[in-house]
C-alpha cells in the first residue's frame, strides 16, 4: 500500500472541504489543527475506517463525535487538516491506528491515548 497522502485541509471557519476525498477503502487517518495559513500543523486525532471518504466526510457534518471540539477550534482560527494511509482491510488499518496510540499521543483521543 502507499504511503500517507499529503495533509490536505478539510475545514476552516467559513468553509468544509470534503469534495478532494478519493479513496473508497480502509485507512488509517490523523487529523490536525494549524493556523489560518497552514503554518504549525499539530497533529491531533488518529482513527482508523473501512471507507476513508465517507468518515472524513463525516467530520464535515454534525454527527461526527468530535464534533464539538472541531466546531470550537474553527470557531478559534484554527484550519481543520487530515492524512491518511491505505489499509488492506479495516483490521490492518486498526493496528496501525493502535500501533500510532501506543507511540504518541494524541490531544483528542481521550480514552484511546496509551497512558488514560
Amino acid at each position: 500500500m502507499a504511503g500517507w497522502t499529503d495533509w490536505r485541509l478539510i475545514a476552516n471557519a467559513e468553509e468544509w472541504f470534503d469534495d478532494e476525498l478519493d479513496w473508497d477503502g480502509p485507512a488509517c487517518y490523523e487529523l490536525a489543527i494549524a493556523g489560518p495559513r497552514g503554518g504549525d500543523l499539530r497533529i491531533v486525532y488518529v482513527g482508523e475506517t473501512t471507507n476513508e471518504r465517507k468518515r472524513v466526510a463525516t467530520y464535515a457534518r454534525s454527527g461526527s463525535h468530535l464534533a464539538d471540539i472541531i466546531a470550537e477550534h474553527l470557531d478559534d482560527g484554527w484550519s481543520l487538516y487530515y492524512r491518511a494511509q491505505a489499509t488492506p482491510t479495516k483490521a490492518a488499518a486498526k493496528r496501525m491506528q493502535d500501533s500510532l496510540l501506543s507511540h504518541h499521543e494524541y490531544d483528542w483521543n481521550v480514552l484511546l491515548n496509551s497512558s488514560e
